[in-house]
This record gives C-alpha cells, structure tokens and sequence, in this order.
C-alpha cells in the first residue's frame, strides 16, 4: 500500500531515462539547511526518483525553473543498503504549479517580506 502526499519544492531540474524497456526519472530540490543546525549552512540538494512524465508535466506547466512546484509525492518501501534494510523513498507522481501561483507581482503576493 502506498501513501500519497502533496507538498511544496524548489525544484532545480527534472531528467529522465529510458532503457531496455524501462522508463523513469529523476528530480532534483532545493532545499534551506535548518538554520538550527550548527552543522550545515547554506542550501542542500536532493533527488527524488520520478514518472517518466514528469519531464512533459513541467514543461506543460510553463514555468522556468528553479521554481516552487506543488508535487505529488508517492512514499513507497524499498529495500536499501548492504543489508538490503526496508526504507522509506519518495517517487513523484505529478508536477504542477502551485495554487495561488498567478501572474500577480510578488510585492503584493507578500507583504510581509517588506519588513525590515
């Protein structure tokens, strides 16, 4: 049984791959360190296992990124490691804008970013 969870990311890039039949993706974040964390600074970068589609889907969504897209992400068990241990791993299933993403200029979207 698989869980589906929609969330918010500064995405990077999206690839893709086919081979021998086989067909998948790969996208890529971009995410702030916890600024709690005395042991990181700046911005880390991940990637997540992705539908083939995904490439089409930014595309279709008319956005240049790096951009904040709403993805759909599918948490599937997968056998990891040496010792094949079972883990958690996010595969995105969809890519879109995020809602409330209109063409309105960003110093009305946020206010509050005028503060000082």
């Amino acid at each position: 049984m698989s869980m589906i969870n929609t969330i918010v990311a500064r995405v990077s890039g999206a690839s893709r791959y086919e081979f021998d039949g086989r067909k998948g993706g790969k996208l890529s974040v971009i995410n702030e360190v916890d600024a709690d964390n005395d042991n990181q600074v700046g911005m880390q970068c991940s990637d997540m296992s992705a539908d083939f589609s995904i490439v089409d889907q930014i595309r279709n969504a008319g956005v240049e990124l790096p951009c904040n897209l709403e993805l759909d992400i599918e948490l599937r068990m997968v056998r990891a490691g040496q010792n094949k241990q079972q883990t958690t791993s996010m595969h995105v299933i969809a890519a879109r804008r995020p809602k409330g993403a209109g063409s309105a200029p960003s110093s009305n979207a946020k206010p509050e970013s005028a503060k000082a």
